[in-house]
């Protein structure tokens, strides 16, 4: 079997970070983990500018989305390509699932051409979405707590009214039934649950997916 690559995504206060994080203590070496805009190091310098910039904010969405696609090509040719071709799964904080829902959905659908361009660009797509769900106004709640408690600093996403971080999930609903049609699964945790549950369910679903015991 060739070795998967899944991406975990979600809202803000979702839980998917901490659930990676939690499955990558469990399964170790045996699964490469990264994230979006992130993973490897230039890309981790877009992040910083695309998302903890001030100016950030109030950045025209077609600057937004082609930086989130510039750390992506990154991210892909040095970290998630080398892996796989290690035979080691890669799973991923967040993809293109995110640049739809953030940039197309929530911001500007006329760039919904130039995202399925760049997209068709990239040199490997996700085996599959699993997308931890939940209500924008509890992810709030939980991002602004989160980010007070362990001081992770400013983020422009968080600032955005609650209209936005609906219509982001609403993208992210619309976004997994286009690729479903085109034939890429994806797994819906709910995590409006208590997080020991959610945490059971995600990784009892990430072992069934990796094939792993």
């Amino acid at each position: 079997m060739k070795p998967q690559f899944i991406v975990i995504e979600g809202g803000e206060g979702s839980g998917k970070s901490t659930l990676i994080r939690i499955l990558k203590e469990s399964l170790g070496d045996l699964i490469m983990t990264t994230r979006e805009p992130g993973g490897s190091p230039y890309a981790e310098l877009i992040r910083t500018a695309a998302i903890k910039n001030p100016l950030a904010k109030d950045a025209p969405p077609e600057t937004t989305l082609c930086l989130m696609f510039a750390a992506r090509f990154d991210n892909v040719a040095n970290v998630i390509i080398p892996s796989l071709k290690k035979g080691v799964p890669v799973i991923a904080d967040r993809f293109d699932a995110s640049s739809y829902a953030y940039q197309i959905s929530s911001q500007s659908s006329l760039l919904e051409d130039l995202f399925w361009s760049m997209r068709s660009k990239l040199m490997v797509t996700p085996d599959i979405y699993v997308f931890v769900d939940v209500d924008p106004e509890e992810g709030l709640k939980r991002a602004h707590g989160r980010n007070q408690s362990f001081d992770i600093g400013y983020d422009h996403f968080d600032d955005r009214e609650i209209t936005f971080h609906q219509n982001v999930r609403k993208g992210y609903l619309k976004f997994f039934e286009k690729v479903k049609a085109l034939g890429t699964p994806c797994i819906i945790i709910d995590a409006n649950r208590p997080l020991e549950t959610v945490k059971k369910d995600f990784l009892i679903q990430m072992r069934q997916q990796l094939g792993i015991k």
